[in-house]
């Protein structure tokens, strides 16, 4: 065994233990699969030395007695816990940059769970289809919550009740579920989604509820309903991040598709009441054909409202109407559009992540430093709609079983969901491709809408690009033997301060 001494002459560590107390609470040391999550969703996955070396520090042992740390060891050591402090400080580590897999996580890394499908806003490309007081349809679809039957081009059966029908559990089951987050599921962070969860009167209690089990909380919101008590209401409550929807830059396109006349008002006015309570805000945005062309103008709308963080999603559809289809962008249309949003978000000093799953073919989100893209259907996300149904996301109408009455192994763990895990859903050319661990066949619900000509035209000259030397702009993968494992990124990526 090496002293410290004799490792810190090429690699100081004493640094170190303190960066770990001030830090521990923010981080989640999982031992069922070896990995260190920093919510929202960043995984390092840990080998034997780090988790070791973790558990050392967490019984107050001191570096200098660790054993066997060497010279390698000690420079692995320092390289993960400054990739660990770039993160917690929101820089962009390397690993934004490398491709991985996701088969080193066993249980999800972040939850979602759905209180309620009602909302006050009528979005025209809202997966839910609902409003408060009406009932929740997909526009042109014959039967409510039908989804489209892969390769069909048809609406298919509903296989749960249409979400108008799904009742709002009460606070009592939802709090069953929250502990079945924390206790078996072991996430450290989850969102209250909707519909919009605001609509609910007893959300503070939730979320003081899920702060004393220890979990991080955030709210997916419209905004338009946090009036300044109710914001307080829910900073007392322990809630510290909300993501607020905004759809354009400007109330005309935002309220067109929001559905409702003078929701881009009531939007800012919540973010205004969210940060004056104290809570940190993101935006998220929705990239339809109706906001296309302004969505450039986000990031100056986010800047001026005190917001130093966005995001942006593209619109998948969930039915074949006639609105759906004058809404959808395709994957080949998006990139550039993501590149000019990204100039602009680091002109306005904003950061910028883009959360949905990406076909390396058409759009490369680790070259720019975006991350992986692919799904987390029943991988890194656990998603709950307001009846306890397990949904592989929350655009999916197919329930995998229910959290309360089937229990939550039998479900993550079940046929279907191990399916989606192996991404079964893939075409044969994205299986066959270089970059298939980096994106995975990207989302099967576009795929279903759009079917795989996108991928076909692309996959032969993105294979015959993928086959030559790397570009220098691409960081390089972790030497062997580093602590260090790669970021895990998701579709529904979370805010965090």
């Amino acid at each position: 065994m090496r002293s410290e001494g004799t490792a810190t002459s090429f690699s100081p560590l004493g640094w170190i233990a303190p960066f770990w107390r001030q830090v521990r609470s923010r981080l989640l040391l999982r031992t069922e699969d070896d990995v260190l999550i920093l919510p929202p969703n960043r995984v390092y996955k840990l080998n034997s030395t780090a988790k070791a070396l973790l558990l050392f520090l967490e019984a107050g042992g001191r570096l200098a007695e660790f054993p066997g740390l060497d010279e390698k060891k000690a420079r692995d050591t320092d390289a993960f816990f400054r990739s660990l402090e770039a993160a917690l400080s929101g820089r962009r580590p390397d690993a934004d940059r490398v491709a991985y897999d996701f088969t080193f996580t066993r249980l999800p890394v972040l939850a979602e769970l759905a209180v309620t499908y009602r909302c006050n806003n009528r979005c025209r490309f809202c997966y839910a289809g609902c409003s408060a007081g009406t009932a929740c349809r997909r526009p042109g679809s014959a039967v409510p919550g039908a989804t489209p039957e892969p390769g069909t081009g048809t609406d298919g059966p509903a296989t749960l009740p249409g979400r108008s029908e799904v009742e709002d559990l009460p606070a009592r089951d939802l709090e069953r579920i929250i502990r079945i987050f924390r206790e078996e599921a072991k996430v450290p962070f989850f969102s209250f989604t909707g519909g919009e969860p605001l609509l609910r009167e007893d959300l503070p209690r939730l979320v003081r509820f899920a702060e004393r089990l220890g979990l991080r909380t955030n709210l997916v919101t419209n905004g338009t309903l946090a009036t300044p008590s109710r914001a307080r209401a829910l900073f007392r409550a322990g809630l510290r991040t909300a993501q607020v929807s905004l759809e354009a830059p400007e109330p005309g396109i935002h309220d067109y598709l929001c559905g409702v006349p003078g929701a881009w008002e009531r939007s800012l006015a919540g973010i205004r009441a969210l940060r004056r309570a104290g809570i940190s805000v993101q935006t998220n945005t929705t990239a339809t054909r109706a906001n296309l062309d302004a969505l450039e103008g986000m990031p100056a709308l986010a800047a001026s409202l005190g917001v130093d963080r966005m995001s942006m999603n593209l619109f998948i559809p969930t039915s074949r109407s006639p609105e759906a289809a004058a809404l959808f962008v395709s994957y080949r249309e998006i990139g550039p559009v993501v590149d000019r949003v990204r100039k602009r978000a680091r002109e306005a000093g904003v950061d910028f992540l883009w959360y949905s799953p990406t076909p390396m073919c058409l759009y490369n989100p680790l070259a720019r430093g975006l991350g992986n893209k692919n799904c987390a259907a029943c991988d890194g996300l656990l998603s709950v709609n307001p009846r306890g149904d397990v949904l592989p996301c929350s655009s999916w109408d197919e329930g995998l079983g229910n959290l309360l009455t089937d229990g939550f192994s039998k479900v993550w763990f079940g046929e279907r969901a191990t399916s989606l895990k192996n991404k079964e859903y893939a075409p044969a050319e994205c299986r066959s491709c270089p970059a298939f661990a980096a994106c995975q066949a990207a989302c099967p619900l576009y795929w279903s809408y759009a079917g795989y000509g996108e991928i076909q035209a692309a996959g032969p000259a993105f294979r015959e690009r993928s086959a030559r030397p790397a570009p220098s702009m691409e960081a390089k993968p972790a030497e062997p033997g580093s602590t260090d494992g790669p970021a895990r990124g998701g579709d529904d990526e979370r805010p965090f301060p």
